[in-house]
């Protein structure tokens, strides 16, 4: 009995012993493989910079006035004695100019605008539907220069146009001149020559010819049809008929 009982002692042993080697050639199997991903996995990730990112916080310690820094430890600290250092006159007009200059505290009573001045700005153009076109100073060339294009009709006996209700009223108040530039198709037949060219449109008109020659004809024919019945034309009419008698006498 005694013998059958350290029998089952003995093989209970050895199984226990079979099982913790078991369990010891586990522990070293799977370690090794942790050991031989972690070594995969180093030598796929990509190499380290040699030479670290560093951000600009945008200030320095050495140049600013707020920071004192230490050589020895190489940390920044605040400089106490600056902070609240009592300004002087000269300190206090220097920032004042300097806020001045940058307009950081613009006057708010600035931005709001009186309704005469909201008035004129809208008096001065015709707003964002005309692309701000504005009123122009009114001289005498521009005054003579729209006069010119508001009868248009009458300068050329060649050309029709359609009748403009703005001849006969007003000047316009917005208005802006440009200068026509002729295409390749008109190179002969609308350019002008570098001769031809004025700085305006009643020197070119004046400076043309046959455009004188027509203007004198008219304003003779204007003028006697306006004096025809009244005295100057009595006084031509009848000094004709006197000269006619005499010689008719003779």
């Amino acid at each position: 009995m005694g013998d059958m009982k350290t029998s089952l002692f003995n093989s209970a042993d050895s199984e226990l012993d079979r099982l913790l080697s078991q369990a010891k050639q586990d522990l070293l199997a799977r370690q090794q493989e942790k050991q031989s991903t972690t070594v995969q996995g180093d030598s796929q990730k990509p190499a380290a910079l040699a030479v670290p990112i560093r951000l600009n916080p945008g200030s320095n310690a050495h140049t600013s006035t707020l920071l004192k820094f230490d050589e020895q430890t190489g940390r920044a600290q605040l400089d106490t004695d600056n902070i609240y250092a009592q300004p002087t006159s000269t300190n206090v007009s220097a920032i004042d100019a300097q806020i001045e200059s940058k307009k950081l505290c613009p006057d708010p009573t600035t931005k709001r605008k009186t309704p005469s001045q909201l008035a004129k700005e809208k008096e001065s153009s015709l707003g964002k539907r005309w692309f701000g076109m504005k009123a122009p100073t009114m001289t005498t060339e521009l005054k003579n220069n729209l006069r010119v294009l508001q009868l248009r009709n009458v300068l050329d006996p060649k050309r029709f146009y359609k009748k403009d209700a703005v001849a006969k009223r007003k000047l316009p108040k917005y208005f802006e001149m440009g200068t026509i530039i002729e295409g390749p198709t008109e190179f002969y037949s609308s350019r002008l020559t570098k001769k031809e060219r004025r700085s305006n449109l009643v020197d070119e008109l004046l400076a043309d010819k046959q455009a004188r020659t027509y203007f004198k004809r008219k304003v003779g024919e204007i003028h006697a049809r306006n004096e025809s019945g009244g005295k100057n034309w009595y006084k031509s009419n009848t000094r004709g008929k006197a000269l006619k008698s005499k010689k008719n006498r003779k």
